[in-house]
C-alpha cells in the first residue's frame, strides 16, 4: 500500500513538472489588469443582496452588498481585465465610495 502511494504521488509530481515545463509557467498564471472605472448606482435590491451601477457608456455592473449603499451614489469600481479585451466578463474585484459629482450630457 505504501509503495502505491509514494508511485501515485511521484507521478502527480511528475506531471506538474511536466506542465511547467511546456507552459513556462505554473498552473496558477493567469495575467490580471487591472482598471479603475467610475460609476453611479442605479438600483439596489435588498432582497437579494445586490448594488447595479452604470458606468459612462451605459453599461450595468452589479456587485453584492447594499449596506450602506443608496441610489445616485458614485462608486469606483476596481476591474480585472481577466486577461480578454472585450468588457462583458470583466470582474469588479473592490468597491469603494466616490465623492464626486457624475452627470450625463
Amino acid at each position: 500500500m505504501k509503495n502505491a502511494i509514494l508511485i501515485f504521488l511521484f507521478f502527480c509530481v511528475i506531471c506538474l513538472a511536466a506542465y511547467w515545463i511546456i507552459t513556462g509557467t505554473p498552473a496558477q498564471a493567469i495575467e490580471h489588469d487591472y482598471y479603475a472605472l467610475a460609476t453611479k448606482i442605479v438600483a439596489i435590491n435588498t432582497k437579494e443582496d445586490v448594488v447595479t451601477c452604470e458606468d459612462c457608456n451605459g453599461n450595468l455592473w452589479q456587485f453584492y452588498g447594499v449596506e450602506d449603499w443608496e441610489i445616485d451614489d458614485n462608486v469606483n469600481l476596481l476591474m480585472d481585465k481577466c486577461g480578454t479585451a472585450e468588457i462583458y466578463d470583466d470582474e469588479i474585484c473592490g468597491t469603494s465610495y466616490a465623492n464626486w459629482t457624475l452627470s450625463k450630457g
